[in-house]
């Protein structure tokens, strides 16, 4: 909206400095221009001035494609054709990415020809030249696996593609679908970012595909589908597409008309490549990429609205009491409360209200104290469910776990850790302030705004508190599966070679080879004993900060909020004698003296209506947007 804002301003126009006709002001911008000058006249620019900067804060990220699919289904290539350069991720059979590569336009701040790697612990971000990415992020590099720690994802400033303004996360091919790394890609971007899974006409969308969808879905706004190989599977790609709609449709009414897009991947990093601006468009074009742009620019937009319809809801929703308060005080100037009944039954409604107040505060402690107790057993329940989930994840590996497997298990884990950390602290504020919330309403009040910006402020402190790293334990072989192997080795050897070697030489070489099998079975099933100790000191890791944040959020409401409680009785039991004394003075008024006063109170009423009026058709008309194709 800002510079929608300074066309709107007086004097601004075009049409001042180039005689050309002033540009017309954002729908949007009048809107939420009418609701801070209604704000102002009623004495509430302060509150207004916080939700511009709720507002403001909201833009400082641009929304994010997250790009999922199964291994070797044309995914990084994808990526390539849609950021229209090739050979930026890394492609082929063999080139499985280990880390999610959040590939962002370049800046001022992050120019082109330089990456980012992110790791657990301080310094959390290094800077490396672009070249060296690959070394980072592919799961066979010598570079990544003697990583300690191992970087959690990386970055790369890239020139922008088909789609302006957004951030597109290739996420890791290993290991197959991961929720844990495309939540907690969703996670860090932007709120309603678009969730892009990559399929191939090879077959339709596979079980485990719909699942993952299906699991997914509920933390994004926009999911789009790409089919992918349509160079290879062109006579069935359609009959591929609507079989998968029928299943989606089948599976969740919300996933019925999701936009699915048939392209090839190949084709368009082939048209990235070219040099030849006519065989480039020719093979764009074929590579329908342009197509499926076309589909994930629409839920890019919506995205961009959110920080707009977000401000002028609150901001409408903030000028809903002082307009009921305007309007009681012109209902007693016309007449409508004449009996002395009336304004009785209004006082003693009043002071039933402040006997409320007073049983609230002496019931604070208490209520704090259950919502303790539930956040508590929450989180207990929850760190024994990623605790059992992790544990039968690494025992179903019966024959140990490799070095590269190590990785790729290290890596998720560290993903879902900070998934489940991320929802549960949210889910925290969400209580606390909802405690909030219960106990203002038992006295009739709304809780102060900034008790709310306290709230999100020491979850915010929690969640950004520096966590210890997922280990890279060494792993310790076992001298009884060693001695086991050797002895399994020479009653083999005896068998098989003794009439060649003789017993004594069968009996060595049986040693030696079963031995050397001993000996990388021991490894793998040192590694997973490893692993699991780490999925223990995850799991603890994870409980502690849950209760920090329990207690952080918690003292909020037992302390500042109790004070700011306080304060608020006496306003607000002074607001209910002043508002009893304004209809008394009312009823009492002269014919003089009620038009005096209601020639004061119908241009305020009228202008936070008119506001909320303009603010309202804004929003449907945003909303509406949002639905058309």
């Amino acid at each position: 909206m800002n510079s929608s804002a300074d066309a709107a301003k007086p004097g601004s126009s075009a049409a001042n400095h180039t005689g050309q006709p002033a540009r017309k002001p954002n729908p949007a911008t009048v809107a939420f221009r009418k609701l801070g000058e209604a704000a102002k006249q009623q004495g509430l620019q302060d509150e207004f001035a916080g939700i511009v900067q709720m507002i403001r804060d909201s833009r400082g990220r641009p929304p994010s494609i997250v790009v999922v699919g199964e291994v070797n289904r044309g995914k990084s290539t994808l990526v390539n054709s849609l950021l229209a350069t090739a050979n930026l991720a890394p492609t082929g059979p063999s080139a499985v990415t280990a880390l999610a590569v959040n590939y962002e336009v370049a800046s001022d701040d992050f120019p082109l020809g330089e990456a980012e790697l992110e790791f657990p612990q301080p310094p959390n971000r290094r800077r490396i030249p672009a070249a060296e990415l690959p070394a980072w992020i592919r799961l066979d590099s010598p570079v990544l696996m003697n990583a300690d720690p191992a970087p959690l994802q990386a970055s790369q400033a890239i020139r922008p593609g088909f789609l302006q303004g957004c951030t597109i996360v290739d996420t890791p091919g290993s290991g197959g679908l991961s929720e844990a790394y495309a939540l907690r890609a969703l996670a860090r971007a932007r709120d309603a970012s678009v969730l892009l899974l990559v399929t191939d006409a090879a077959g339709r969308i596979t079980e485990p595909a719909l699942d993952f969808l299906m699991n997914c879905a509920e933390h994004v706004e926009s999911v789009v589908v790409a089919v992918t190989k349509l160079d290879l599977y062109r006579n069935s790609s359609a009959q591929i597409l609507e079989e998968n709609r029928q299943i989606l449709a089948a599976r969740s009414p919300r996933l019925a008309n999701i936009p699915m897009v048939a392209v090839s991947g190949a084709w368009g990093e082939r048209a990235a490549a070219e040099a030849d601006p006519e065989r480039r468009r020719r093979l764009f074009e074929a590579s329908r990429v342009p197509e499926l742009a076309d589909a994930l620019r629409a839920p890019l937009m919506r995205a961009n609205q959110l920080p707009t319809l977000n401000a002028l809801r609150q901001g409408a929703a903030l000028l809903e009491q002082p307009l009921v308060a305007l309007q009681a005080e012109r209902e007693a100037l016309g007449g409508a409360i004449e009996a002395p009944e009336d304004a009785v039954r209004i006082k003693e409604h009043r002071e039933n209200l402040l006997r409320t107040f007073e049983d609230a505060r002496y019931d604070w402690g208490a209520q704090v104290d259950r919502v303790r107790v539930e956040l508590t057993s929450a989180n207990s329940r929850l760190t024994r469910e990623f605790a059992a989930h992790w544990r039968e994840r690494v025992q179903s590996k019966g024959s140990g776990i490799s070095d590269q497997q190590a990785l790729v298990l290290r890596n998720e884990l560290a993903a879902d850790l900070e998934v489940n950390v991320r929802r549960a602290l949210a889910g925290i504020a969400q209580r606390a302030g909802a405690l909030l919330a219960e106990l203002y309403a038992d006295a009739g009040m709304d809780p102060h705004r900034a008790l709310f910006g306290e709230l999100n402020r020491r979850i915010t402190e929690v969640g950004d508190q520096p966590r210890a790293p997922i280990e890279h334990n060494a792993a310790s072989l076992d001298p009884r599966t060693l001695f086991s192997g050797a002895l399994m080795g020479s009653g083999i050897g005896s068998l098989t070679l003794g009439a060649l070697l003789g017993p004594v030489g069968a009996a060595l070489v049986g040693m030696s080879i079963m031995g050397s099998l001993g000996a990388l079975l021991a490894r793998r099933q040192a590694k997973r004993q490893s692993f699991l100790q780490t999925v223990n000191d995850a799991t603890v890791e994870l409980r502690e900060v849950l209760d920090r944040a329990v207690r952080g959020v918690l003292q909020v409401v037992q302390t500042d909020a109790k004070k700011i409680f306080d304060r608020d009785l006496k306003a607000s039991a002074d607001a209910a004698k002043a508002e009893l004394d304004r209809i008394e003075s009312a009823r009492r008024a002269s014919e003089s003296e009620r038009k005096q006063r209601l020639g004061r109170l119908n241009p305020q009423i009228e202008q936070i209506q008119d506001a909320m009026r303009t603010a309202a058709a804004e929003v449907e008309r945003l909303t509406q947007s949002k639905t058309e194709p």
